[in-house]
């Protein structure tokens, strides 16, 4: 062990510049001039001066979005559904045409739409949420239809008593009924049973109820231009098709509600 100079002070006071100098340049004549660890660590080099920080390169802004999808995740702005109100038809076998015809009522080909049927003053209007697969020129045209038809039948009315219509003119992913309704699904809705004059409406799937009421109740009233029409809000036709329980209970509604 090497002998340290007499006139060092290890007790752990200040050292003085001078003293600081002394024990290094003994350390260095003893050849001692680095801490013998697993990383060699140099005690008289002289840092390196950090290397000039280099900014990082400018952000390149992503282009803006271009399809429907890109457009709605991106929250731009959506148009009104139906456009501007006087644009509306006033009669309904006009309101038929624009519904094929209007593009802001649903994105996609026009081809896919799907018409309304029936006619002015029907004793009850049927309205689901869009037209199912197997809908092509005739609304209600397949698999669900047939079972429409089978409680049409059994509530003891015939096919000219029906108008039957659709929240949508063709078929959409996953539509957000809230969404719609606030731009304007719900004033069009409004404005189609106005013109159908029909004396009850029965809607199949409660998630449009955004669309038709702010009350989350099976029935209710709407306050139409020709007066108070009893509204009734039952499943959508696919679960009732499913699950008898739920036929069960919805005829039993029905009979009471029609009682």
């Amino acid at each position: 062990m090497l002998d340290t100079p007499s006139n060092t002070d290890f007790s752990g006071g200040a050292l003085s510049q001078r003293e600081l100098s002394g024990i290094l340049a003994w350390w260095r004549e003893a050849g001692v001039d680095c801490s013998f660890a697993d990383a060699a660590e140099g005690w008289l080099e002289i840092p390196e001066e950090p290397a000039e920080q280099v900014p990082p390169p400018p952000k390149v802004e992503a282009p803006r979005p271009t399809t429907p999808l890109q457009r709605a995740l991106d929250g731009a702005e959506k148009p009104a559904i139906g456009g501007g109100r006087e644009s509306w038809p006033d009669e309904l076998e006009a309101f038929q045409h624009f519904w094929l015809t209007e593009p802001s009522l649903a994105e996609g080909a026009l081809s896919m739409r799907v018409p309304p049927r029936g006619d002015v003053g029907a004793r009850l209007m049927i309205i689901v949420p869009q037209p199912e697969d197997g809908d092509d020129e005739r609304l209600l045209g397949g698999q669900l239809g047939s079972l429409v038809a089978s409680f049409v039948r059994a509530a003891g009315l015939s096919e000219a008593e029906i108008y039957y219509a659709s929240a949508l003119p063709r078929t959409l992913p996953l539509p957000d009924w809230v969404d719609l309704a606030q731009r304007g699904l719900a004033e069009l809705t409004r404005h189609h049973m106005s013109l159908a004059k029909p004396q009850r409406v029965l809607v199949f799937g409660r998630g449009l109820t955004p669309v038709f009421t702010h009350e989350e109740t099976a029935r209710s009233s709407l306050d139409l231009p020709g007066g108070p029409v009893p509204l009734m809000i039952a499943p959508r036709l696919d679960r009732l098709m499913r699950m008898p329980g739920h036929r069960k209970h919805f005829w039993n509604q029905w009979l009471d509600w029609t009682a």
